[in-house]
């Protein structure tokens, strides 16, 4: 254990419902005893005397101009009346719902140094408590209740808090809701916990400018898959092999919009089903997203590389967090960095498969326009191949272009007899024109 004396310290206890299967306290007065517990943990709570602001108030006798001092979700303080409906309605709850309580306790340097007691009570009721409550497995924080005070009276200022369901609301892993069966907050919550009320207490410092560098580079490489904008990345692909796997996704994407009724303009990549087809979808997605950024060199692979550093500075932020507060643990939790690799992945996805569907129909209705019988994907995969050489003026090169690039099998005995036949045909007519050429000069030949 390192010796170093962490910033924030965090305890925590809890109460069983007076309902809950797992509550074995058979007392005459136990009921009793937990009602009356209530009355003193929000007396003790809201107890003004224990809100000092600083040393000068401290040796002035001067408190906070509040005269309860409990906070309430909603980041305003309690009214004599708040608190005697938070009496009345948390002995209702205790009935079936667990009742939580925690201490968190911090070096009074740690707080002086950082943050206002006043930001940190806002930043406490709209910030870490919510997050800590989905984290901990609650679904819907409005179905949750939860105050807390600062209380710096003592050597180390320190947070009261508890919380407790109103009405069911925890999610288990069947997605069935319930009360919460267990009591404990576990360790990982309890290390989540610390890590966010750190975050709140230091962002000003380190971690905002550090996030605002990473949300700055993740827009920067948004701008590529922006259909708004001239560098879209999808509109300036120019590997033939990649525009086939767009068109063969394109022709995907209809069969399952078709299979499942959307007609929406959009497509979320995330809302696809993991259908056969619905995987083989985001397979090719998948290809298409390496496709675009294999060539190291490029602006796109750059600029994912500058994010991946952003995100590892992070990273090592966290670390730094565990290590003031003693956690050894491999298990680390970095769900900001998560969720931002998430973001940017399924940003990337969205763009591929929207672009891959207006492709296709796009191309679709140029062959329709030209011929009327039935389109298959070749005839499509096959005009991205012409329309790919357009720009290279010599004939020749660009049959040759259209052949390498396009009539491909799935097997070698597919492939190589397609390419064949192709090339001897085109040679053939080459040959003939050739002929011809040659007999229609010499009409215009008058010396023979």
């Amino acid at each position: 254990m390192s010796k170093k004396s962490p910033n924030v310290i965090f305890k925590s206890k809890y109460c069983l419902a007076l309902s809950s299967v797992d509550n074995k306290n058979n007392s005459y007065n136990y009921k009793n005893d937990r009602l009356k517990d209530i009355d003193d943990m929000i007396d003790y709570f809201s107890d003004e005397k224990k809100k000092l602001v600083g040393m000068f108030e401290y040796y002035m006798g001067h408190t906070r101009k509040e005269d309860v001092n409990l906070v309430l979700a909603d980041g305003s303080y309690a009214t004599k009346d708040d608190v005697k409906k938070l009496k009345k309605d948390y002995k209702k709850y205790i009935e079936k719902s667990n009742l939580w309580k925690g201490i968190l306790s911090f070096n009074p340097e740690y707080l002086e140094n950082n943050i206002s007691i006043k930001t940190l009570e806002q930043k406490i009721a709209k910030e870490v408590m919510p997050q800590f409550l989905k984290y901990c497995g609650f679904k819907d924080i409005k179905k949750m209740s939860y105050v807390f005070s600062i209380h710096t009276n003592k050597k180390h200022p320190h947070i009261h808090f508890a919380f407790i369901e109103k009405t069911p609301n925890y999610l288990y892993c069947d997605k069935k809701v319930n009360y919460r069966r267990k009591g404990k907050i576990t360790l990982d919550e309890q290390r989540y916990l610390k890590r966010l009320v750190e975050l709140v207490i230091e962002r000003e410092k380190y971690y905002t400018p550090l996030l605002k560098r990473t949300n700055e580079d993740i827009d920067y490489l948004k701008t590529y898959f922006d259909p708004k904008e001239k560098n879209f990345a999808l509109k300036n692909i120019d590997d033939i092999y990649t525009e086939e796997q767009i068109l063969k996704l394109g022709d995907l994407l209809k069969k399952y919009r078709n299979i499942n009724n959307q007609s929406s303009k959009k497509i979320k990549y995330n809302s696809i089903k993991n259908s056969e087809l619905g995987k083989e979808i985001k397979y090719l997605t998948k290809e298409i997203k390496k496709s675009l950024f294999k060539d190291d060199s490029s602006i796109l692979n750059i600029s994912r590389k500058d994010i991946n550093k952003d995100l590892s500075k992070l990273n090592d932020y966290f670390d730094l967090l565990n290590e003031k507060n003693n956690i050894q643990d491999e298990r680390l939790n970095n769900s900001i960095v998560q969720k931002k690799e998430e973001y940017i992945d399924n940003y990337i996805y969205n763009a591929i498969v929207n672009h891959s569907l207006y492709k296709y129909e796009k191309v679709y209705m140029t062959v329709k326009n030209r011929n009327n019988s039935n389109i298959t994907l070749d005839d499509l995969i096959q005009e991205i191949a012409c329309e790919h050489n357009e720009k290279i003026n010599n004939s020749t090169e660009r049959r040759k272009r259209v052949l390498d690039n396009y009539f491909k099998g799935t097997n070698n005995n597919l492939k190589f007899p397609n390419k064949y036949k192709m090339e001897k045909a085109l040679k053939n007519i080459n040959y003939e024109m050739e002929k011809a050429s040659q007999e229609f000069s010499r009409l215009f030949d008058y010396n023979k």
